[in-house]
């Protein structure tokens, strides 16, 4: 009995899966068919001004932001309320390729700041993600030395990275790495 209750469970968990894949493959085909039909809905926002780049490019969607980008060219630059472009959401959660696809359709968002001052490269500091920010470097050296609103550039912040990477236990403030 407890052989037939593993097998069914093994089943279903390969069900799951199977339906999970199947999931993420048809939801880029259907934003695909929805952009072809309809091209204007990549400029649909709601009350914050978000749109689907947005949030494609904050959950790490690089197809579907893709497929965005080729409906409504000037996605890549809309700010949220905030200020904020899907690069910042982008760069702040890691998601390099995301990245990269923002910045191969519009080079120039990466100097775009929110409402704090705060560049894409200063969000993927917050990240910790040295793959972002050497992206953002590449695209524009001078973000490095973008001042926020506080007078923060993110210069001390990469280094702090750099350091942590390669000796974590040397960066310790009460306790928490840094």
């Amino acid at each position: 009995l407890s052989v037939d209750v593993e097998v069914t469970l093994a089943f279903s968990f390969f069900i799951i899966f199977v339906l999970v894949i199947i999931t993420v493959f048809l939801v880029a085909d259907i934003v695909k068919i929805l952009m072809e039909a309809h091209p204007e809905l990549s400029m649909t926002v709601d009350p914050s001004n978000t749109t689907a780049v947005h949030t494609a490019a904050l959950q790490g969607h690089t197809e579907i932001v893709k497929l965005l980008l080729e409906a409504g060219s000037n996605l890549a630059t809309i700010a949220r309320s905030n200020g904020k472009t899907a690069l910042h959401s982008a760069a702040r959660n890691g998601h390099l390729e995301v990245v990269k696809a923002l910045l191969g359709k519009e080079p120039s968002v990466a100097t775009r700041t929110d409402k704090k001052g705060q560049t894409a490269i200063h969000m993927a500091v917050k990240g910790q993600s040295l793959e972002v920010v050497e992206e953002l470097i590449k695209a524009d050296p001078s973000t490095i030395n973008m001042v926020d609103n506080k007078g923060n550039t993110t210069l001390p912040s990469i280094q702090l990275i750099i350091l942590n990477l390669f000796s974590p236990t040397l960066i310790t403030i009460t306790g928490t790495n840094i």
